[in-house]
């Protein structure tokens, strides 16, 4: 009688083992993909931050590198790195890991991802475009573009598209193409203004 009960609790402890093995494989397929899905979206936020260097143009500077700025934390990691080896208007692009705002002031792109430096930036409406001139402000923070920065990431059904404010980059002094336009939902101003 002993040896059948002992049986059973072996039986019993061997598929609560087997459960608990099954959450677990679950657990990590599903955190897995979520981190899969998270790093695809930088990837496209990646590529996208390069090709802007090729649909807006910047005023004429006299500094010898094209610098894209990332303010604070980092979710790209090393995806932008391979970008160090391109040129942007005949100049060497440089990436820049900064901490605050009061750094930017040679930074043609400048990727907010904390909404915590936006706190440095005085008034919404008028985010950055008087303390960056001729900078490219861009951001994932919710209605970045809204509220005065040149270009949001929004996500869409987990696809990454964009917010483009035209009137806070006409007034940053930038000039955009009409095929970034096309592909954009624009939050201020209008194409014609």
């Amino acid at each position: 009688m002993v040896s059948v009960l002992f049986a059973a609790d072996a039986l019993w402890l061997r598929r609560v083992l087997v459960l608990l093995k099954c959450c677990l494989l679950c657990c990590c397929v599903l955190s897995q993909s979520q981190a899969d899905d998270r790093g695809l979206e930088y990837k496209v936020k990646a590529a996208y931050l390069y090709n802007f260097t090729k649909f807006i143009t910047w005023p004429e500077k006299s500094s010898a590198t094209f610098n894209i700025c990332i303010i604070g934390n980092d979710p790209f990691g090393n995806l932008l790195d391979t970008l160090e080896s391109k040129t942007v208007q005949d100049k060497p692009i440089r990436l820049r890991r900064i901490d605050s705002i009061k750094q930017a002031k040679e930074c043609d792109i400048v990727y907010f991802d904390n909404p915590d430096q936006r706190a440095e930036l005085s008034l919404p409406g008028v985010l950055m475009v008087g303390s960056l001139k001729n900078s490219l402000t861009v951001s994932s923070d919710p209605f970045f573009a809204e509220t005065g920065g040149m270009i949001g990431f929004a996500l869409d059904d987990g696809k990454v598209k964009l917010h483009i404010n035209l009137k806070a980059l006409k007034q940053g002094g930038l000039t955009i193409s009409a095929k970034l336009i096309e592909v954009a939902t624009i939050v201020g101003g209008s194409e014609h203004e």
